[in-house]
Order: C-alpha cells, then sequence, then structure tokens
C-alpha cells in the first residue's frame, strides 16, 4: 500500500478548508463507567433529598409521651428534628433506640442528643427501618 505524500502547502488546505473537526460530539460515547455510576448515585440521592417526608409538628406533651411509650415498650423510633440546610431541606431523621433523657435533652442510640424543643416529629418504629 502506497502513501501518498503532501507538500506542506496542500497539508495546509486540507485543515484550513476540508477537513471539519466533530469537536466534542465524537467523545460523547466514550463517558467512563466511573463517571456514569457517580453520576447515577448523586441523581439518586438528590431524589431521596426532594422526596423526603416533611412530618407534621408535633407539641412538647405528644413528644414526650411518645418518648415514655418507647422507652417503657423498648421500641424503636425515628426523629426528625426542625433543622434545616441552606435550601430549606429538613436533615434526615435518626432512627433508633431512646437510651433516656436528661431535662430537656433526649438521648438517642447513646450517641445522639437532641434538645426536646429542636424535635418537629417522634414516631414509634414498627420493626422497620428506614433508610434516609
Amino acid at each position: 500500500m502506497r502513501i501518498p505524500k503532501f507538500s506542506d502547502q496542500e497539508a495546509e488546505n486540507f485543515f484550513k478548508h476540508d477537513y471539519i473537526d466533530r469537536g466534542m460530539i465524537k467523545w460523547q460515547g466514550f463517558y467512563l463507567s466511573d463517571h456514569t455510576s457517580a453520576l447515577n448515585a448523586e441523581h439518586e440521592i438528590k431524589n431521596k433529598i426532594l422526596q423526603r417526608e416533611v412530618l407534621p409538628q408535633m407539641t412538647v406533651n405528644e413528644i414526650t409521651d411518645v418518648v415514655n411509650k418507647a422507652i417503657v415498650k423498648n421500641k424503636t423510633v425515628k426523629i426528625q428534628t426542625n433543622t434545616c440546610d441552606n435550601n430549606g431541606v429538613f436533615e434526615t431523621p435518626v432512627v433508633g433506640k431512646v437510651s433516656g433523657y436528661m431535662g430537656d435533652s433526649l438521648y438517642v442510640n447513646k450517641d445522639n442528643f437532641f434538645k426536646i424543643s429542636s424535635i418537629r416529629n417522634v414516631i414509634i418504629m414498627n420493626g422497620k427501618f428506614i433508610n434516609y
């Protein structure tokens, strides 16, 4: 097979007038699988945040009644606080067993504690754990 030789002028004319570079179009099919899986995971997280249920505000008496029932029956609770981020999205609810309370502080799983006044809602779970 014979490779044709072009002069510098012919090559320069070819690239200036005849050759059309497709640019990024030709690279669109070459996304790395790691990149697409990271994008999909980020999309799932955003959907979970957007679909997060905002539970109704409970009174302090309602909260303490639910907490007392959970302590007596040794049940797991889901606690949603009134804390929001800059976009107005509530924090992820905490699921766990109430390990006790002192004054206005409620202890869950021995390492999380909340001021009862900062709690929005408390629900006793029926053996079902919800991933948030």
